[in-house]
């Protein structure tokens, strides 16, 4: 999460942009995917305004003042189509909108960056089986992802004065990266609950004018109970690593790192065939190398659709 630019006064920290970790998979959210359309809009809120440095938070007066970073807050709206084949098999593709600023000071001065542009892609193929059903309803399936991000997403936003954005703060990360995950999910009837676990990684094949993005690692854990018809409680502990980033235009020194979050929701159905959910995420422990800008929360709502 951290910058790629060198700025032309020294800057004490990372302005790197994060997005919310929370999973919402179809399979997660109770559907059992079938062939068919499935559709999920999905909207995220994230404002980095505390500086960090390993694992402590820090205040401003704790490094250059006059070169410092200020707050990163990005907006994100994602709109996922999901295609299932059949039982076994499926193919989905996401296509991110970023509403982003930012703001840092140098040699006192602020500087800023304010960009509305289409993200990364993805593409995604999914293969998954059911694995045993019980008399009393009790089904276990487990599946796995493998896809890729596209390199869709600009690489040179500037501001006003003609300074490009940090290529951590960039729209895209300008590399083809290698999406892959495997997931488990147990329906438990008689409590009218289920649980998931899912391990993800996105490792990039690419680089772009000296910047390849770290790989990212994360690990989900989650369950959730149907309390009536209509309105199911959710939770999940999401754990994410970020590798550093790489390159003659990166700064390994503060980049990656590692957080443990706890994500409370809800999923309330609107129609046989339409369901609202929302998450807020609060971070359990955040470690960064070198020093960063972090969230203290961060929040998703969404809706999803099967036609």
């Amino acid at each position: 999460m951290l910058s790629g630019f060198v700025l032309s006064a020294p800057a004490s920290a990372s302005c790197g942009a994060s997005f919310c970790l929370v999973n919402t998979d179809w399979a997660i959210q109770g559907a059992w995917l079938d062939h068919g359309v499935h559709l999920d809009l999905r909207y995220e809120q994230v404002g980095q305004d505390q500086l960090m440095r390993g694992s402590d938070k820090i205040n401003a007066n704790q490094i250059d003042i006059g070169n410092r970073e200020v707050e990163t807050r990005s907006h994100r709206w994602l709109a996922n189509l999901d295609y299932g084949l059949n039982e076994h098999w499926g193919l989905s593709g996401s296509l991110p909108f970023l509403d982003r600023s930012h703001e840092h000071t140098e040699n006192g001065k602020p500087v800023t960056w304010n960009f509305r542009q289409i993200g990364d892609v993805r593409i995604m193929a999914r293969y998954q089986t059911a694995l045993f059903e019980d008399a009393q309803g009790g089904a276990a399936v487990s599946g796995f992802n493998l896809g890729l991000k596209l390199p869709t997403g600009k690489t040179t936003i500037a501001n006003d004065t003609g300074t490009k954005a940090e290529r951590s703060l960039q729209p895209g990360t300008g590399s083809t990266d290698l999406l892959a995950g495997i997931y488990y999910r147990k329906i438990l009837p008689n409590l009218r609950s289920s649980w998931f676990v899912q391990a993800n990684i996105e490792s990039p094949l690419t680089e772009k004018d000296g910047f390849r993005p770290g790989s990212k690692y994360g690990f989900d854990l989650g369950i959730r109970t149907d309390l009536n018809d209509k309105i199911a409680p959710m939770l999940q502990l999401n754990l994410q690593r970020k590798s550093k980033d790489s390159g003659s235009n990166a700064e390994p020194d503060n980049s990656g790192g590692s957080s443990v979050s706890i994500s409370p929701g809800i999923s309330i159905k609107l129609s046989g065939q339409t369901s609202a959910y929302g998450f807020v995420q609060i971070p359990l422990r955040q470690s960064v190398n070198g020093t960063q800008l972090v969230a203290n929360w961060a929040a998703t709502l969404g809706l999803q659709s099967t036609f």
